[in-house]
């Protein structure tokens, strides 16, 4: 019973992270992070401006760190939610999920379901 829970449990993490923005606020920080790269080893920008444009870039930073936690605060939200209701079904449940033996068979049938979800999606 535990390793079915266990595995509703990762597919339900797996499917809400993909369907959250992570890619979107992570290309942005990444493209912030080349842009300041740029503009601190350009000669050609006066300091004045630099400072400018430095802190502009480190508020959309900022912004993105702040939303990143959201969404990790948000994935562990259901966890913990989820994790609290299967343990209504086995009540040693949450000792499983954290054992040894539950954390294999989390990423598992994490990587199972990866693999035939994209076998799907390559299908269509």
């Amino acid at each position: 019973m535990n390793s079915v829970l266990v595995t509703v449990l990762a597919i339900a993490l797996i499917e809400l992270a993909i369907r959250l923005p992570f890619p979107a606020i992570l290309a942005t920080v990444r493209k912030t992070g080349l842009k300041t790269m740029h503009v601190l080893v350009t000669g050609a920008i006066s300091d004045h401006w630099k400072e400018k444009v430095m802190l502009a870039y480190a508020g959309t930073m900022f912004l993105s760190s702040i939303k990143l936690a959201v969404l990790l605060l948000l994935l562990g939200a259901l966890g913990t939610v989820l994790t609290l209701a299967f343990t209504e079904f086995s009540n040693d449940f949450g000792e499983y999920l954290l054992s040894g033996r539950g954390i294999v068979a989390s990423m598992i049938a994490a990587v199972i379901y990866l693999v035939v979800r994209k076998k799907f999606t390559e299908m269509r």
